[in-house]
């Protein structure tokens, strides 16, 4: 069969089954999901705070089996995507719940129920239909008519628009949407769930351990260190394209052999020697990469003092209480901007990245940086042996970007976003 006619049957299925999915009777409980079926961000805690409350009948969606039984092993009501009780819940509730898309619950049953996207970011870089250039230009902005044809086949859920999503400021109201093409009195303002849980229920970031420790004192025990620093880059869009010519690149003698995928941080970072920095430093390094590439951290396991977090499902049990944020140009230092950590941008690769990755927001090129920017490894080992030393190292020109960075993006984080979608969801 092919690929043409192949994308011409997934059309007029996804299409024929969403539309007849509309037509379903929905009862007032919530479906709710993750991307690459976790059981993270701000669904996630928003979920965990509806079984307490008990505001709702919130049911959790995935197409990861071993989840599902983990989370019915702690009492939660969770079922498989494709199950039966999975998909007559999709199409009966009245409430779809997500991190990104409906397909993080079900994208061929939603047509119909009320859809609440809670994001996963915050908008720094260009996001759904405001995205202007690299590889997923073409999904928001199809030009010919393949290219509308594969968009409509292949990107079915990025193209449906939410009924709701929440915003902690009016800077980044007006983002969403515009980059999702709603109105304003669609924008929910409030803090996110994923920042505003371990203030409601503090009791949760406890371990169950004789000190009743947080997860990050108890690494520090365990590695016996002083700091915990978080190494959290941003995806890098152009791992696209790397794939694309991964699969496509071929060897003609001898068999064929796909090339191998580019590691941008064993190329940027020679870990061992980081890891004996580490060492030396009494500070152990949790490395965290984007789920689109978890994969690359692979390669960087084994190392003393820097432990590979990228399968967890989330980090925000952990980020009141580390000691240092790196990052690069992931929206994450935006939530960070709320704890006590100190920031600094290791951007190895800011002319590749600017060219090949998403942009940023033009608004973003005027904002004050919350933390020092780091251009190469050793500018990085350098500030990592000063924080080591000195634990107090942000400048007063940082801190006072701090806060008024942290005014542009969490003007309503008084707002409990709890409080708000118990409202919504209670109406």
């Amino acid at each position: 069969m092919s690929q043409f006619i192949f994308n011409c049957i997934r059309y007029v299925v996804t299409k024929t089954v969403y539309f007849i999915a509309g037509f379903s009777p929905r009862t007032r409980k919530a479906v709710m999901g993750c991307y690459k079926n976790k059981f993270a961000d701000n669904s996630k805690y928003l979920f965990l705070h509806w079984q307490q409350a008990m505001t709702i009948r919130a049911i959790w969606i995935s197409g990861n089996k071993t989840l599902v039984s983990q989370l019915n092993h702690q009492g939660y009501e969770a079922y498989y995507r494709w199950s039966a009780k999975g998909i007559y819940h999709a199409l009966t509730a009245k409430y779809y719940v997500y991190n990104s898309y409906i397909g993080d619950v079900n994208q061929y049953l939603a047509k119909g129920a009320i859809k609440i996207n809670l994001w996963h970011g915050s908008p720094l870089k260009r996001i759904e239909f405001d995205i202007n250039n690299g590889p997923l230009f073409k999904v928001y902005h199809p030009e010919t008519l393949q290219e509308k044809f594969i968009s409509n086949t292949q990107f079915h859920q990025q193209k449906v628009r939410p009924d709701y999503m929440i915003a902690p400021s009016d800077l980044v109201a007006g983002l969403f949407a515009g980059a999702f093409k709603m109105n304003l009195q669609q924008m929910i303002l409030s803090g996110n769930p994923r920042t505003d849980y371990y203030r409601r229920y503090p009791q949760a970031n406890q371990h169950s351990n004789q000190q009743n420790d947080t997860l990050i004192e108890g690494l520090k025990q365990t590695y016996q260190v002083k700091q915990v620093l978080l190494y959290a880059p941003s995806w890098r869009d152009s791992t696209l394209l790397n794939d694309t010519k991964a699969h496509s690149s071929t060897s003609t003698a001898g068999g064929s052999h796909p090339s191998q995928k580019i590691n941008p941080y064993t190329q940027a970072i020679d870990f061992e020697a980081l890891s004996a920095c580490l060492v030396a430093n009494d500070q152990l390094l949790l490395l965290r990469l984007h789920p689109n590439e978890a994969e690359l951290a692979k390669a960087i396991d084994n190392h003393p003092n820097i432990l590979n977090i990228s399968d967890w499902q989330d980090t925000y049990e952990i980020i009141n209480d580390v000691d240092l944020l790196i990052t690069d140009y992931s929206s994450l230092y935006i939530d960070m901007l709320q704890t006590k950590a100190d920031i600094v941008f290791f951007q190895f690769d800011q002319q590749e990245y600017q060219s090949d990755s998403r942009q940023c927001y033009p608004y973003a090129d005027d904002l004050p940086m919350a933390g020092e920017v780091v251009t190469n490894y050793l500018q990085l080992v350098e500030y990592l042996q000063n924080l080591s030393q000195n634990t107090n190292i942000a400048s007063l020109t940082n801190k006072k970007n701090r806060a008024e960075l942290a005014q542009l993006y969490w003007q309503y984080q008084h707002n409990e976003s709890f409080i708000q979608l118990d409202k919504l969801v209670s109406a």
